[in-house]
């Protein structure tokens, strides 16, 4: 072979090389199309839009109920001893009362239930309820945590039920939900002063909308209330809480902010949250 054509095969082994190996710092070769088959492409990926702790598109978060009350649910129908269960946050010594009061005021019985989780821990809770009425009575199931300080209500939650003599039991199971009222302002420990407070959330009104809205001082004393309406869509759906509620307070020192739905059958609360907070004058 002479050396022209020894010449002419060497360029033609090079080109070849070229296309079968490629360096990695060169783009594809033209003599060797790049082909995508549709194993090889990434498919899209779709990222949907976070939903709300509320569950609903449109509300502000809220946490879960303080006092959630599973057992029994509202419309039970319920015999001697009633079985009370649930979960709650944390309260003084992780302890909770539950109380069967009837539709006309009347404390059928009040009990004692502990939270069963460490100090400080949100957990369930459990009792059995023994209680003695002559004929079927409209009623409601309270279960509250009261303040260390000074007794108060700081929450309380409730579902209505018809309390039997005897007979068997229709136990509708309860739904965990949201918080019924969630306080957003003031925040817990906020200090408050000027002789007014400015009180923000969201939540549910019973009667006609209307929750009632009270400062509490270091004593339990009431000293400012004022009665707000929720800023909802419609009855029975939840809205906006706005309220500055005037006070008067001769002594700073530790005090509470309470909201109340108070139920008009018996002129007692169905539902109470509060935040803990420092009453200035």
């Amino acid at each position: 072979m002479n050396r022209g054509r020894m010449a002419t095969v060497l360029v033609l082994l090079v080109m070849m090389a070229a296309c079968n190996f490629p360096a990695l710092s060169q783009p594809t070769p033209s003599c060797v199309p790049a082909t995508v088959t549709p194993e090889m492409a990434v498919p899209t990926q779709t990222v949907s839009p976070p939903t709300p702790a509320s569950g609903t598109p449109g509300e502000p978060a809220r946490p879960e109920e303080a006092i959630q009350i599973l057992e029994p649910g509202n419309g039970s129908r319920v015999a001697s001893p009633i079985h009370v269960a649930g979960l709650a946050d944390p309260t003084f010594e992780q302890t909770l009362v539950v109380r069967v009061v009837l539709v006309d005021g009347t404390e059928v019985v009040t009990q004692p239930v502990t939270i069963a989780a460490d100090l400080g821990q949100r957990g369930p809770f459990a009792g059995e309820i023994l209680f003695a009425v002559n004929d079927e009575r409209q009623a409601f199931i309270q279960v509250f945590a009261q303040s260390a300080r000074d007794g108060g209500v700081t929450h309380l939650a409730s579902v209505g039920v018809r309390l039997m003599p005897t007979g068997p039991e229709d136990i509708v199971p309860g739904k965990p939900h949201p918080e019924q009222i969630a306080i957003f302002e003031p925040s817990p420990g906020a200090t408050i002063q000027g002789g007014i407070v400015h009180v923000e959330g969201f939540g549910l009104g019973g009667f006609e909308q209307t929750l009632v809205v009270e400062v509490v001082d270091q004593d339990g004393g009431v000293v400012g209330s004022m009665p707000i309406t929720v800023d909802a869509p419609d009855l029975g759906l939840p809205g906006l809480i706005l309220a500055d509620v005037p006070y008067m307070l001769e002594i700073a020192g530790p005090g509470r902010i309470v909201v109340r739905d108070i139920s008009p059958a018996f002129g007692g609360d169905s539902h109470v949250a509060s935040v803990e907070v420092s009453l200035e004058p």
